[in-house]
């Protein structure tokens, strides 16, 4: 799970992570953040259908953890659970490097209530997915934590806690590491748009509060070239730097 507070680049770092990922593994990305709607055009594809469709709309919270049995059975294939690789095309979408996006749902309508129910969704859907060896998912989740009142950690392998130059991300960061020390989840953090200039000074207030930084992502003006165009990403700094990070720190724990 890619978490962080908002605007700290989460769904920037997932499109590139998944990149890298996708030269070694049959890469896949889970769109949970239910409002930023820019990642299947940094990926260079066209939306799916979101995933809350397939089971029929989107309903209450309540709703849908009562169905959670019959929802996880639908989206399953008899008992192997939930596979990603077969599910409907029109769910899922696939970029020219072969990295396949499958979306959760968004909130687009004024009034239509909270995105709890795409949470839920999505503790279903992880918790019972199953991955072929060469597989592997990158979750890009909603900022803040509303994702951990609902316990979707629980069902991850692990987090990877994005901050940026701010106090507030550093703050957050701190949440997730206690979070994931509890349930017993791998735990890494990265430093995202850092500038020569500020470099100690991050790793000196993240390190005052008991946080290691794993890797540091450089600024990179190619990513936001491409964000404010609203183009597929483009980047030579920032995806070298997590190629990196991915390789010394990520593969090197994998059995």
């Amino acid at each position: 799970m890619v978490c962080g507070k908002g605007g700290t680049g989460k769904t920037v770092l997932t499109v590139l992570m998944a990149r890298v990922f996708s030269e070694k593994f049959k890469a896949y990305i889970v769109d949970s953040d239910e409002s930023n709607v820019l990642l299947p055009i940094l990926l260079g594809v066209k939306a799916p259908k979101p995933l809350i469709e397939y089971i029929g709309g989107k309903r209450s919270e309540e709703a849908l953890e009562k169905m959670e049995p019959d929802i996880a059975r639908t989206l399953s294939r008899a008992r192997e659970g939930i596979r990603l690789d077969l599910l409907s095309e029109e769910y899922v979408a696939t970029s020219r490097d072969g990295i396949k996006l499958v979306t959760i749902g968004k909130v687009r309508e004024y009034g239509e209530g909270c995105a709890c129910p795409f949470n839920i969704l999505t503790r279903i859907l992880l918790g019972n997915i199953r991955l072929k060896d060469d597989e592997i998912v990158l979750v890009d989740t909603d900022a803040g934590i509303e994702h951990i009142g609902r316990r979707l950690e629980e069902v991850s392998d692990g987090l990877i806690a994005i901050i940026d130059p701010t106090a507030e991300s550093i703050e957050l960061a701190l949440l997730l590491k206690k979070v994931s020390q509890d349930l017993g989840k791998k735990f890494w953090v990265i430093a995202n748009k850092v500038t020569d200039d500020i470099k100690d000074l991050v790793m000196e207030k993240a390190s005052e509060v008991g946080l290691s930084v794993d890797g540091i992502v450089r600024f990179d003006k190619e990513v936001y070239l491409s964000c404010l165009r609203k183009e597929p990403l483009k980047s030579s700094i920032a995806i070298l730097d997590l190629r990196k990070i991915i390789e010394e720190k990520m593969l090197a724990e994998r059995p």
